[in-house]
């Protein structure tokens, strides 16, 4: 019996692992001027504090930018503009949740400068190869559950005794 609970266990735990790494963090935001004119065309990179680059993203039309599939803790954001008329930037950003938004306010008289708060908005269209992960791992970690559920109900339980048959006494 032991070793069943065990292996229940080791289960539970692989399917808790798998999920934490498919439920990685979104990095996402706007770059704009101080007049809110978008800025398209830079590059965002998120490096982890050893160097290693994690992820990058380009800007598009709107200054908007995303980037998935970060690991949780801190990160360091850099704002590379791109152009010579405007100032790059960097940042520190310390990851705990699925998304962090990280908005840059760049201009030519000063470094970028990143401003943090707030989630991502979740863009519409079809889910990403990482929301199909995190799915998948959800449903195999409900399957898991139901299964044990009904492995200890169907006797499978040391502490199961068998009740004799009912009988209707008239």
């Amino acid at each position: 019996m032991k070793r069943k609970i065990s292996r229940v266990f080791t289960i539970f735990v692989s399917i808790g692992f798998v999920a934490s790494q498919a439920m990685a963090a979104t990095v996402c935001g706007v770059a704009q001027n101080p007049q809110g004119s978008p800025l398209a065309g830079a590059t965002v990179t998120v490096k982890d504090p050893s160097g290693k680059v994690l992820g990058s993203a380009v800007t598009d039309g709107k200054g908007n930018y995303s980037i998935d599939n970060v690991s949780n803790g801190t990160v360091d954001l850099f704002l590379d503009t791109g152009s010579t008329a405007l100032k790059n930037g960097s940042g520190v950003l310390n990851l705990s949740g699925a998304t962090q938004a990280v908005n840059w306010e760049v201009s030519s008289n000063a470094n970028a400068i990143a401003t943090q708060g707030g989630s991502c908005v979740d863009p519409p269209g079809p889910l990403t190869p990482a929301e199909w992960a995190s799915i998948g791992v959800l449903g195999l970690g409900v399957a898991a559950g139901g299964a044990a559920i009904g492995w200890a109900e169907s006797g499978n339980r040391s502490d199961h005794h068998p009740h004799p048959p009912m009988t209707s006494q008239q």
